[in-house]
């Protein structure tokens, strides 16, 4: 019995070690799979919270911008900072341990915390641009945005170039605002410049209207190629700007538009082929619309459609890229000074609108309501009587003039149509319509001196309205817009050659519509609520000293900033 038994232990023993060998190696895998499985769920932690420190860096940069385009110095969550460098010229930034940081927590996740300085290129002490100048003014504006978000331990850090850009109505040839229902632009125009159209008031749910329609020899392009010499004598030069390698003239003209179809047919383009060599700028600076092309020069592709005579540094297919930022000027906005303050009205307490203030202020008594106005209809005739009507003494006369043009302090107009001379100074407010006009050979004014009307009635333009300087028709080179600029804004509508083809030079602003008629030439800016321009094409040419050189007195005559991204990269931990 003894051997057998033994037998039996001895099998018994090898069971229980096969037994104890699977168990060790399920074991194994068990611990194997464990650890893997702990790796992944941490893995993916890690990622998750990667990610989700990515929408904090993004929250960063936009609230620095958006503290930018404020005029703050774009800290977010942090009080004070000042840069300093490390030896390879890169700065030192703060960490979320800082004293001085109070960083902020993302809204939809409360977990992630982030914060942001900025640097601006014009003061840091560095030749940013490479011109071999520190700190020169071609780095005015240019702004590095450091933003850092961290969840969990995980960190992460982008640098964004930013440029901060004037996107004031005045920094276009054209500005068309909300429109009225299906219809902001009617009829082909030609332009040199930028071109900016909300066309909020289109239908809503169908963005299948078209804002602007461009055929035949309608066009936008990017310099004064083409422009008459009697208007671009009477201009400075316009600026210039390193593209491909060389110097080249520019307007920086954009096509903006937030809302509507563009429309491309036959010959018309926006922007041109580049051709080096020469010394202009033939592409477009930048093409944001958002709703997308029609016209028989566009591919449909079942979306927004590919135009083929588009010709910009960014194609054709970027989006509307100002959001909100830019809305139509009104008479009930609040008055802005050149420098974008507000005035507050000691009366009420509340800031003065832009109306009130011109009316009652830059006009004389603020308790007069009527001190300076001019009440009635006023019509300045090349073939009429002389006008003369002085806003700050409240005289009016006609058919004669004083002796001498008034003191420079003084609001008036002073027109001679035996020289076809018209001298303006300040702000001047029409209760009524105003008209230029004129007849046969003698449909011209030639106007020195910078001011501002404001007619709550309509306005007419139907002679030429050309600068020149103290006075003398034959002295016009350089005269616009530095020291001679007409503005002239209605309550109405106004309406732009009607009797024939005319050359104008000034700033033009109507609540309602702008008419263009005949084969007109404007040199300077239009900004309308909507424009009719005709059947014949007339031409628009974008002065870019305009905007900071514009009569006081007219609307939105302040700056608009908006941050705009130039580069951005991720910086290591």
């Amino acid at each position: 019995m003894y051997p057998f038994s033994k037998k039996i232990n001895k099998n018994s023993g090898m069971a229980m070690i096969v037994a104890m060998m699977f168990v060790l190696v399920s074991m194994a895998l068990l611990g194997t799979l464990t650890v893997q499985i702990i790796n992944q769920q941490r893995q993916q932690a890690r990622y998750s919270d990667f990610r989700d420190a990515f929408w904090g860096v993004v929250s960063a940069v936009q609230e620095s911008r958006n503290s930018l385009e404020l005029g703050g110095n774009g800290l977010v969550g942090v009080t004070q900072w000042t840069p300093t460098y490390d030896q390879n010229n890169n700065p030192i930034l703060p960490s979320f341990d800082d004293p001085k940081v109070n960083p902020r927590r993302l809204q939809s996740d409360p977990s992630v915390r982030y914060f942001a300085v900025a640097i601006p290129w014009l003061t840091d002490g560095f030749d940013n641009n490479g011109d071999g100048t520190v700190d020169g003014t071609d780095e005015d504006g240019m702004v590095t945005i450091y933003a850092l978000a961290e969840k969990n331990n995980t960190v992460r850090r982008v640098e964004v170039i930013t440029e901060t850009v004037d996107v004031n109505v005045w920094q276009n040839a054209i500005f068309a605002g909300a429109g009225q229902v299906g219809n902001v632009i009617n009829g082909n125009v030609s332009v040199h410049g930028s071109v900016h159209i909300l066309g909020n008031n289109l239908l809503p749910g169908n963005p299948a209207l078209i804002v602007m329609d461009l055929s035949g020899t309608a066009l936008i392009h990017n310099n004064y190629v083409g422009v008459p010499t009697s208007l671009r004598q009477r201009v400075a030069p316009i600026p210039t700007t390193l593209f491909g390698g060389e110097t080249v003239q520019t307007l920086f003209a954009k096509l903006r538009v937030k809302r509507g179809l563009v429309g491309l047919s036959g010959n018309a383009e926006i922007g041109e082929p580049n051709v080096p060599g020469n010394q202009h700028k033939e592409t477009m600076d930048g093409v944001y619309v958002n709703d997308g092309w029609t016209g028989n020069q566009v591919i449909p592709n079942g979306g927004r459609g590919i135009p083929k005579n588009v010709f910009s540094d960014n194609g054709y297919d970027e989006l509307y890229d100002l959001g909100n930022r830019v809305s139509f000027p009104r008479m009930t906005d609040e008055w802005r000074e050149p420098n974008g303050s507000r005035v507050r009205n000691p009366n009420t307490g509340s800031w003065y609108t832009f109306e009130d203030y011109f009316s009652q202020v830059l006009l004389g008594d603020p308790n007069n309501p009527n001190d300076g106005i001019f009440n009635g209809n006023l019509t300045l005739d090349a073939r009429g009587q002389k006008i003369f009507w002085n806003a700050t003494t409240g005289t009016f006369m006609q058919g004669s003039l004083p002796s001498t043009l008034p003191p420079s302090t003084h609001d008036y107009i002073w027109f001679d149509p035996s020289t076809n001379v018209l001298r303006i100074n300040g702000q001047i407010r029409i209760n009524g319509k105003l008209t230029f006009t004129g007849q046969g050979n003698d449909k011209t004014i030639y106007y020195s001196g910078k001011g501002a009307i404001l007619a709550t009635n309509d306005v007419t333009i139907d002679t030429n309205l050309l600068t020149c300087n103290n006075g003398n028709p034959n002295n016009s080179a350089n005269s616009f817009p530095v020291n001679n600029a007409i503005g002239i804004m209605t309550k109405g509508n106004m309406f732009i050659g009607t009797a024939s083809q005319l050359d104008i030079m000034g700033a033009f602003y109507s609540a309602n519509m702008i008419k263009i008629s005949k084969q007109t030439q404007i040199m300077g800016s239009i900004v309308a609520n909507y424009f009719d321009m005709g059947s014949q094409v007339p031409n628009v040419y974008q002065v870019p000293v305009l905007a900071r050189n514009l009569p006081y007195g007219m609307i939105a005559n302040y700056p608009l900033n908006a941050i705009q991204q130039v580069g951005w990269r991720e910086l290591g931990l």
